[in-house]
C-alpha cells in the first residue's frame, strides 16, 4: 500500500475515535502524520499549541497555531474535551510537548497529540512557518558551570536570571542572593526587574532556551548577556549545591 495512502488511513482513525482504553494517555506522532492530518482537517477543529513562550512563538512557530503556555494551559484551553489537540515545541530534546499533552489528558481532552520532533523537524521538511517577532540575530558569549559558579561565589556586580519552568524552579534551584527567578514565559512582561548595570548569566534547565533569553535581553538593549551551557541539568550532573523542595 503507498505510504500517502496508509498515513490517510491513520490520520482518519485518529480522528475519528477515542477509545476508553486511550482517555488516560496521549498519542505521539511524526512529521509526515500531522501534515497529512492537518492537510485533512478542513474544517479545521485541530488545535495546534505551541507551550513555550510568547517569545519563543513570535521568533517562529508552524502556521496556523497557537501560543498557549504550559501555566496557561487550564484555563486557556477549549472548552470542547472532544476537540483534537497537538502540542509541539524545540524538538526532542525539549520537554514541554509531551508535558502538554500530559496535562490535556488530566484536564479530560479525548484526543491528544504530542509532535516531539517538533518545529525543528517540520522547519527541515520546509513546511510553512511564521515569525511575527524575530529575535535579533546577536553574538553571545557561553560560559560553563564551572564558571558560572566562580562567578556566583566572587562577583558582585553580577546577576543569574534562571529562566527555567516554575515548576522546575520550585523543586531544585541555585541557592544564591544573585540569582532572579523569571520563567521565561514571563520573561516578555519581567525583563525590567532585571539591573541593567550587572553582567548578566541567563540559565535555564538543559542549556536549549538560555540563548533565547540572552538573544531577548539583548535585543532590549542589555549589554553584558551570556547564557549558560548544559543548564541546570549540567550543574547538577557535576553535584554542584542546589536546593531541593520535596511535595508536601
Amino acid at each position: 500500500m503507498p505510504r500517502q495512502n496508509l498515513i490517510s488511513i491513520i490520520v482518519t482513525l485518529l480522528l475519528a475515535f477515542s477509545a476508553p482504553a486511550l482517555a488516560a494517555q496521549y498519542q505521539e506522532i511524526d512529521t509526515p502524520l500531522l501534515k497529512a492530518m492537518l492537510d485533512k482537517d478542513k474544517e479545521k477543529k485541530i488545535l495546534l499549541v505551541f507551550p513555550l513562550s510568547r517569545i519563543e512563538y513570535n521568533d517562529r512557530h508552524i502556521t496556523g497555531s497557537v501560543n498557549i503556555p504550559l501555566a496557561d494551559l487550564k484555563k486557556k484551553l477549549p472548552s470542547d474535551h472532544d476537540r483534537p489537540l497537538v502540542f509541539y515545541c524545540l524538538g526532542e530534546k525539549c520537554t514541554a510537548s509531551w508535558r502538554a499533552a500530559e496535562t490535556a489528558v488530566g484536564l479530560g481532552y479525548q484526543k491528544v497529540y504530542a509532535y516531539r520532533a517538533g518545529l525543528p523537524a517540520w522547519v527541515a521538511a520546509g513546511y510553512p512557518t511564521d515569525s511575527p517577532d524575530p529575535l535579533p540575530k546577536v553574538e553571545f558569549k557561553k560560559i560553563s558551570t564551572d564558571e558560572l559558579q566562580r562567578r556566583l561565589q566572587t562577583n558582585a556586580n553580577f546577576v543569574l536570571v534562571d529562566t527555567s519552568f516554575e515548576e522546575n524552579a520550585e523543586t531544585f534551584y541555585i541557592d544564591s542572593p544573585k540569582r532572579i527567578a523569571i520563567p521565561c514565559e514571563e520573561l516578555h512582561e519581567r525583563y525590567k526587574e532585571i539591573p541593567r548595570d550587572k553582567q548578566i548569566a541567563v540559565l535555564c534547565l538543559k542549556g536549549s532556551r538560555s540563548p533565547t533569553g540572552a538573544r531577548f535581553l539583548l535585543g532590549k538593549g542589555f549589554k553584558d548577556v551570556v547564557s549558560v551551557e548544559g543548564g541546570m541539568e549540567k550543574w547538577m550532573k557535576e553535584k554542584k549545591p542546589v536546593v531541593r523542595l520535596t511535595a508536601k
